[in-house]
């Protein structure tokens, strides 16, 4: 987790394995001492907490939480990065009902009808949505006959035509997403890229799209939990359009298999 490194401390209740138990986290709920929980770390966000570009309010609400989905909806990946000197990182989550349940369960409840409990996305005139499906596209993307490379897939990028994105040797369609803007955030760094080694180690780094430089069989654990959690998304929520080329070889059998798993779950670890 590279780019939560922020400034670590050494305080905190620990197991055996470092970690920060869940019921030390909620013992830091106050502005004056606030953690919270950001892509599998403990962090204190104390100092961050006036200098919010939301406001106090809205941050308050998920102290000692797991606040990721809420941040990933809302922020700009570069938000986290420009603020790491207000933020100290106290550890890893320590593991309930599997390695990092809490990580993407959220996930996979869906949302009660017209609930909200972040505040909304900037216009669709600051950020408006890429190029969507039209039956001319459809036309185009038959062309491809399923089959994609790096060269061919970078074409799809939410400008010119909608967006795509390939995870796990498959190719996604993720026009539909409000997540997924051309020229900002997440569709900023993975429109028409590979995104298999960057959902795997939760890195914003542009230069860890399409790096194919990876064993799967190498990957820690977290990473590999995380990465069958993003497949499992992916793949539940948008429609696949085809394949990579550069990975069919690949052997992705015990991601989907951990992905399965995880729906039979209910949750994402």
């Amino acid at each position: 987790m590279g780019n939560l490194a922020g400034r670590t401390s050494s305080e905190g209740s620990r197991g055996s394995d470092g970690s920060i138990s869940v019921e030390e986290l909620q013992k830091h709920n106050t502005k004056d001492d606030a953690w919270m929980v950001l892509f599998g770390e403990v962090l204190d966000v104390t100092k961050f907490i006036p200098i919010h570009p939301g406001g106090t309010d809205t941050i308050d609400m998920y102290l000692c939480k797991d606040a990721t989905e809420e941040w990933v909806e809302i922020h700009s990946p570069e938000t986290l990065e420009k603020n790491l000197q207000h933020i100290t990182k106290i550890g890893k989550i320590e593991a309930r009902r599997g390695l990092m349940s809490w990580l993407y369960e959220r996930f996979a409840a869906p949302k009660s009808a017209g609930a909200s409990a972040t505040p909304s996305a900037p216009a669709d005139d600051d950020w408006p949505q890429g190029t969507q499906f039209t039956a001319a596209f459809e036309e185009e993307l038959k062309k491809e006959e399923g089959h994609f490379s790096l060269e061919t897939l970078k074409r799809w990028n939410g400008k010119e035509r909608p967006m795509l994105i390939a995870l796990c040797g498959i190719v996604i369609d993720v026009s539909p997403s409000e997540n997924f803007i051309p020229t900002h955030g997440y569709g900023k760094l993975w429109a028409g890229k590979d995104c298999t080694w960057a959902m795997a180690t939760v890195s914003l780094k542009a230069e860890d799209a399409n790096r194919l430089d990876f064993k799967l069989e190498e990957l820690e654990e977290l990473q590999f939990k995380s990465l069958a959690g993003w497949y499992k998304h992916f793949t539940e929520k948008y429609r696949q359009v085809g394949t990579l080329q550069e990975l069919k070889d690949w052997d992705f059998s015990n991601i989907i298999a951990e992905a399965k798993e995880m729906q039979k779950k209910g949750s994402y670890a």
